[in-house]
């Protein structure tokens, strides 16, 4: 099984987590990021599907602006929304991924295709 999808642009994985009395938290910005992107997958119809397997993602990063990033930071906010809104189990399912920057386009967005690669 393959699924394609967009997105919102997420934040970093810099400005997802915030500590608040010794604790690590998903920041405000975060915890917004994972309320669209969890409306997303409703309006897609992709929330709730609870996709059991191992995964291989694929990511294509569309920034907003020109600025420099590193792409490595960008995965974390949409895979946690992933779980959040039941599109698979856990993040953890993901055995391989291959992220990519895009060209940029206007308010960003983030390109995903998730493949079951083994059934579990």
């Amino acid at each position: 099984m393959e699924y394609e999808f967009e997105l919102p642009y997420p934040p970093s994985v810099n400005g997802y987590w915030r500590t608040y009395k010794g604790s690590q938290i998903i920041s405000v910005r975060g915890r917004k990021y994972r309320v669209a992107a969890v409306i997303e997958m409703h309006k897609l119809k992709l929330a709730g599907k609870k996709i059991a397997g191992r995964m291989h993602v694929d990511v294509v990063i569309h920034p907003p602006t020109k600025r420099a990033y590193d792409i490595d930071n960008w995965c974390k906010a949409p895979f946690d929304a992933l779980t959040h809104a039941g599109f698979w189990l856990d993040d953890e399912q993901v055995d391989s991924m291959n992220v990519t920057k895009g060209e940029l386009i206007k308010g960003g967005l983030i390109r995903i295709k998730a493949q079951v690669i083994k059934v579990v």
